[in-house]
């Protein structure tokens, strides 16, 4: 299923997870405030049942979103952490 970011649910996931991120980035070492993007910690396509589960997102700015990519996996636990730590 390829991700539709005009879909009503999916709009209100992103909203839910960056509210409860404060509107800031959680990479460790940035809280920028501007280019806000949702990071899905357990993959999209691999995780359908967690699509839309606040739990499952994390709040990144464009920069550190980029610095990730591919590398995902590495990242994580240590999302989930932060999310569980901000919940």
């Amino acid at each position: 299923m390829k991700r539709n970011y005009n879909d009503k649910e999916y709009k209100q996931f992103r909203k839910d997870v960056t509210k409860r991120d404060n509107y800031t980035c959680k990479m460790p070492g940035c809280g920028s405030r501007v280019r806000l993007q949702v990071h899905h910690i357990r993959p999209w396509s691999k995780a359908s049942s967690l699509r839309y589960e606040e739990s499952n997102g994390i709040t990144l700015c464009k920069k550190c979103h980029d610095s990730i990519k591919n590398k995902e996996h590495f990242y994580e636990s240590m999302f989930i952490e932060i999310v569980n730590n901000n919940a």
